[in-house]
């Protein structure tokens, strides 16, 4: 098995080195909270493209999605058409505008596109509620892993990644975790590639494979979803990714709007082959390994048996790379929130850039502490935690991005309220109602979002509109503005 062999050691210390060189050089660079939070607007679309594959590709996919294809079968692949087309929405509606903006955080853009203090503050607070969820899947993931393939301690595994992930993250920020990110998605890439042939090999063939596991479950290679909750799960991801903050805030690190839209054309690329490979891959381990105890240890059972040691050691590492990068990119996300948008606005407004620089540094790792410990209670698998904060993120976060960014009506009462309204409607349908409405097909995200859209416009059109002053950085910007944000620097002060 691979967990005995040596190659996974020598792997695995190659990969922690070009971590901690590349974060180390991210440090020497990182002397302002701009340095820190978007390198300093250098990034390019390759690099951008990757990472922004790097953060949707997380323990979601290659621990929770490709569990779902060994317990499902085929027709949990629509969910991708979600994805992408949250995907186009954002590249249409969202990213032009939002780096042309040239903020460092999202809150950045809610309180200055309707002038409120209060919308920043609402929206920092429930980033870091909603991503703290998304959090505990990449720690229970690594703990199913460690588990699975090395009978060790989850613990113990989740507390190496917390150290490992929060070390490079305080130390470097956006610009080492960018360029360590390129290269987990090569890894990723390079591995999932190389281990379709291999699994496909061990059970005779596409034909075969598919006669075998229909004979096991018919609704493998057929429908096992109905199409009311495909269009709920694809609407949780569709949505919730063309208002990602994670996602979001990674715009703000690239050179230009030409660059971003670029990026996302590349990651989309990437992602349609990741994708394509983790279906095939989850379909070929239930051929394989018909009866494993948790869908969730499919991926890692695979790696552990079937694979030689290299090609094993590989895809533990792209399976570590997965859950690092988004790792990554939540606590640079929370970090910020706190440090940026709540410490400097509200406790110390007068705070130096060194000084936030740490501010932001010792809040990536206080703020990942609840999500470790909510990962030892096991809320439940792991695709099923991230598809829930996906949920909760296109409630309250859709249309105040999405409709604030193309609606100049839209007023900071609006964008608080709608907020509030998504959030609690979908908590609540959530855990009182969706039982009971199950037979309608009716799902919280769909309640979250249209409440939520139903207030802003409500309330938008019954208060004052929001200074012209402040609707002209995203409805009044041209071409060739000024790419580092100055131009609106005195309205986010």
């Amino acid at each position: 098995m691979v967990a005995d062999s040596s190659v996974l050691l020598v792997v695995t210390v190659a990969y922690l080195a070009m971590v901690m060189g590349v974060s180390l050089w991210g440090y020497r660079h990182s002397k302002t909270e701009e340095d820190f939070l978007a390198a300093g607007r250098s990034i390019g679309p390759w690099v951008g493209g990757a990472v922004l594959a790097a953060t949707q590709i997380s323990a979601g996919t290659f621990v929770g999605t490709l569990g779902r294809h060994y317990l499902t079968g085929v027709s949990w692949t629509w969910i991708w058409f979600g994805v992408w087309a949250g995907w186009a929405a954002s590249a249409l509606l969202v990213a032009p505008k939002l780096r042309r903006f040239g903020a460092l955080t999202v809150a950045d853009y809610v309180g200055t596109r309707f002038a409120s203090e209060g919308a920043r503050t609402l929206a920092a607070g429930l980033i870091i509620v909603c991503y703290s969820i998304l959090l505990t899947a990449q720690f229970q993931a690594i703990g199913e892993i460690a588990s699975a393939v090395f009978g060790v301690s989850p613990m113990l595994a989740m507390g190496a990644l917390l150290a490992s992930t929060g070390f490079y993250t305080a130390l470097g920020g956006v610009r080492s975790s960018s360029y360590i990110e390129f290269v987990q998605t090569l890894i990723m890439l390079l591995a999932l590639v190389c281990a379709v042939p291999v699994v496909i090999a061990h059970v005779g063939g596409i034909t075969a494979l598919g006669e075998y596991v229909g004979s096991i479950e018919p609704r493998m290679t057929a429908w096992w979803f109905s199409g009311k909750e495909l269009l709920a799960f694809g609407l949780a991801f569709g949505l919730g990714i063309a208002a990602a903050p994670y996602e979001m805030t990674r715009y703000y690190s690239m050179r230009d709007v030409a660059t971003v839209r670029y990026a996302i054309g590349i990651s989309m690329m990437m992602q349609v082959l990741i994708g394509t490979c983790v279906m095939l891959l989850g379909i070929g381990i239930r051929g394989v390994f018909p009866y494993l105890p948790s869908p969730d240890q499919a991926s890692s059972i695979m790696a552990s048996t079937l694979m030689s040691p290299l090609l094993g050691s590989l895809f533990l590492m792209a399976m570590l790379s997965a859950i690092m990068s988004t790792v990554n990119s939540i606590l640079l996300v929370t970090g910020g929130a706190f440090a940026h948008d709540l410490y400097k606005r509200l406790i110390n407004p007068a705070a130096t850039d060194q000084r936030l620089v740490w501010v932001n540094r010792l809040s990536i790792v206080a703020l990942a502490v609840i999500p470790f410990w909510m990962a030892t209670l096991k809320l439940g698998d792991v695709q099923a935690i991230v598809i829930e904060q996906a949920k909760f993120i296109a409630s309250f976060f859709f249309v105040p991005v999405v409709f604030g960014l193309n609606w100049r009506r839209g007023t900071k009462q609006g964008a608080i309220w709608s907020m509030v309204v998504g959030f609690v409607a979908c908590l609540t349908w959530t855990f009182t109602l969706q039982r009971s409405f199950a037979s309608h097909g009716i799902d919280s995200v769909e309640v979250g979002v249209v409440l939520s859209a139903l207030t802003f416009v409500v309330v938008s059109r019954l208060t004052p509109p929001t200074p012209e002053k402040n609707l002209a950085v995203f409805f009044q910007a041209r071409q060739g503005s000024d790419p580092s944000g100055s131009n609106i620097a005195k309205l986010m002060l």
